[in-house]
């Protein structure tokens, strides 16, 4: 057996966290990993902007 990336052992890392978060229902945390690994994975932001206008339209909406 080859020995993950280091990238792949990071998202794998990040990927449990995101369960544990949604598990104890910590919506904060939950995007915050959640945009990290589409960060690392290089997927676009989930509100289809920028990360500074996305939590701009977060503010905005809360």
């Amino acid at each position: 057996m080859t020995d993950p990336s280091p990238r792949s052992a990071v998202v794998a890392s990040l990927a449990s966290t995101l369960s544990r978060a949604v598990a104890l229902g910590d919506e904060v945390a939950a995007r915050v990993v959640h945009e990290a690994l589409g960060r690392l994975l290089g997927l676009p932001s989930s509100c289809g902007t920028s990360s500074v206008t996305c939590e701009n339209a977060r503010s905005v909406r809360s």
